[in-house]
């Protein structure tokens, strides 16, 4: 069985990149859908307030053939990046299921800023247990340079990518392609260095 997983930032100061975001998941899901890749679809949305974290699950488990796409009816960005205790909540999901092949997808533009039930490390380690089952972990900074945060969460630098402002549909079709090698064959998932210069745009 297998799955994918998408964390998405809905902080306040993803609002300049919201539409391009939601735009980016449903174009990575319809991909799937064209590519007949036997999975389910889990899209989760995170932010923080008062030191609670706001963690809602907007699709799950669904076909992607069957996928209704997401748009500002169903999530608009607020609150602070508390991605820790995101990334634990989303790994529970995973964990949760009999998954033999797992994606997870992590796009933020900013931080962690508000974690209270899970630091840094402990997010690492519950990432690096799903790394070690040869899931796939990918981080995409939207609009932002995460590649020190990500390998904060024992991200792969291949496996990691800082995209620029009107390029994160590029950037989840080139998730989407390697997510069909890795379907087929197991393959880890992520960018060429090439691929990594033109999603940041330099």
């Amino acid at each position: 069985m297998q799955h994918d997983f998408i964390l998405l930032d809905r902080s306040g100061s993803m609002s300049s990149l919201w539409d391009e975001a939601l735009s980016s998941i449903n174009s990575y899901v319809k991909k799937l859908a064209d590519d007949k890749i036997d999975t389910g679809v889990t899209l989760a949305t995170f932010d923080g307030d008062g030191g609670v974290l706001k963690f809602d699950i907007i699709r799950d488990r669904i076909i992607p053939s069957t996928w209704k796409a997401v748009s500002s009816e169903d999530a608009t960005p607020r609150g602070m990046t508390p991605l820790s205790d995101a990334t634990g909540k989303i790994v529970s999901l995973a964990r949760a299921g009999n998954y033999d092949k797992v994606a997870i997808i992590i796009m933020t533009d900013g931080h962690e800023n508000a974690s209270k039930e899970l630091t840094v490390a402990q997010a690492k380690a519950a990432l690096d247990e799903c790394r070690a089952k040869n899931w796939q972990v990918i981080f995409l900074g939207a609009n932002f340079d995460n590649a020190a945060q990500a390998a904060n969460y024992g991200n792969a630098a291949f496996a990691t990518a800082s995209v620029a402002k009107g390029n994160l549909r590029a950037a989840t079709a080139t998730v989407a392609q390697s997510r069909a090698t890795y379907s087929a064959t197991g393959a880890s998932m992520g960018f060429s260095e090439e691929e990594k210069r033109w999603l940041a745009g330099k």
